[in-house]
């Protein structure tokens, strides 16, 4: 699947996505979403409520690992489900945003794949000709 966003990636043990995004927020906020997408379909996710979502590492493509744990956490252990992300601020360190979506319902959300983890495996995050790129891979 690709979107002006992300696109699904095909891998023969895993699932995997390219997010794109004229700035690095603009890259996170999409991977944030593709994340989502791989769980639920976007559409079907209402702006409820809003959470705020932080994560650190020593360098960006981890905090991009980081940053999606932090909202596949948030969808295992609390249910619930970000259809929108304002990265409030983002260094090489660290990122803040918030988080707009709603809590898990049966009756609206179909679950497609579970992801188990995010991963480094061919993990990339690069400035390209058009803006950045964030490669993932995750396991299912």
């Amino acid at each position: 699947m690709r979107s002006g966003s992300f696109r699904i990636l095909d891998h023969p043990a895993d699932v995997g996505f390219e997010a794109f995004g004229a700035t690095r927020e603009e890259a996170f906020a999409n991977a944030g979403l593709a994340l989502t997408h791989l769980r639920v379909d976007l559409s079907s996710i209402e702006l409820r409520s809003s959470l705020h979502l932080i994560a650190h590492a020593s360098d960006l493509a981890g905090l991009l690992v980081n940053w999606l744990s932090e909202i596949l956490y948030y969808q295992d252990a609390e249910g619930w489900l970000p259809g929108r992300f304002e990265i409030e601020n983002l260094s090489e360190t660290s990122v803040a945003a918030v988080a707009k979506g709603e809590s898990f319902n049966p009756a609206r959300h179909s679950l497609k794949t579970l992801v188990k983890a995010v991963t480094y495996h061919q993990l990339v995050f690069e400035r390209n000709g058009n803006g950045w790129r964030a490669q993932v891979f995750v396991d299912v």
